[in-house]
């Protein structure tokens, strides 16, 4: 008992010595203390340090809203094909397809330039969400097969080449006499109303009497004289 009183007796005593030390040292620098000074810095402090979590979160809601803006892209376009960088690419509204070709680093060496040239008009201006596919000169490349007919199934055989000519060249001859409408137009030269004249103008005894025919001279007889027969 007698130890345990001894210990609370010096603890005691110690209590009191750091009580006493600093109330001698407050009583020594009171005149130099100003207690409203650091009431209002304690105010203060309390103030700054919630403001700076309000802000920290509406900075964390603007970062977002500003790199949600910057995701979003206005025209999304997958160029591929005879391109050198083919991949899917964002533009800004307006952009044609030129400038998805520039995108993509140009066309390849092997690209159907002449297709391109008739049927790909490049100031087409480009949709969200779409394709654009620039062709190889092998995309349209059309080739004849090769392939054998059985012998026993066709019977290839060589005509005559005088008989042909000749039976040829009476199917092609239009009669100036007899021919129709149509068939006098298939003529060289010859439109509607030039082979209405000549349906009018018959019978004719001779070939170069439609030289008689208005509208029919000597040059444009000569572009048809040998396709026709009386």
């Amino acid at each position: 008992m007698e130890g345990h009183t001894q210990i609370r007796n010096i603890f005691l005593l110690f209590v009191f010595f750091l009580l006493g030390f600093l109330s001698n040292v407050l009583l020594v620098h009171w005149s130099e203390i100003d207690v409203f000074l650091l009431l209002s810095n304690f105010q203060q402090d309390t103030v700054i340090e919630e403001i700076p979590d309000e802000k920290k979160g509406n900075e964390v809601i603007e970062t977002k809203a500003e790199v949600k803006e910057e995701d979003k892209c206005p025209l999304l376009v997958d160029i591929s094909g005879a391109v050198n960088t083919p991949g899917v690419y964002c533009f800004d509204k307006g952009a044609s397809v030129i400038d998805g070709i520039k995108k993509a680093k140009g066309f390849k060496l092997d690209a159907g330039f002449k297709y391109i040239s008739m049927k790909i008009n490049l100031a087409t201006v480009m949709l969200d969400n779409s394709k654009i596919y620039i062709p190889f000169e092998t995309d349209y490349d059309c080739k004849l097969l090769t392939f054998n007919i059985p012998k026993e199934i066709v019977d290839i055989t060589i005509p005559d080449t005088e008989a042909e000519s000749g039976q040829q060249g009476t199917e092609l001859c239009i009669s100036i006499n007899s021919g129709t409408q149509a068939e006098l137009e298939t003529l060289n030269g010859v439109g509607p109303s030039t082979a209405l004249k000549i349906i009018n103008g018959r019978p004719y005894s001779k070939l170069e009497d439609l030289l008689n025919v208005s509208g029919i001279g000597e040059a444009t007889f000569n572009k048809f004289k040998e396709s026709i027969c009386l």
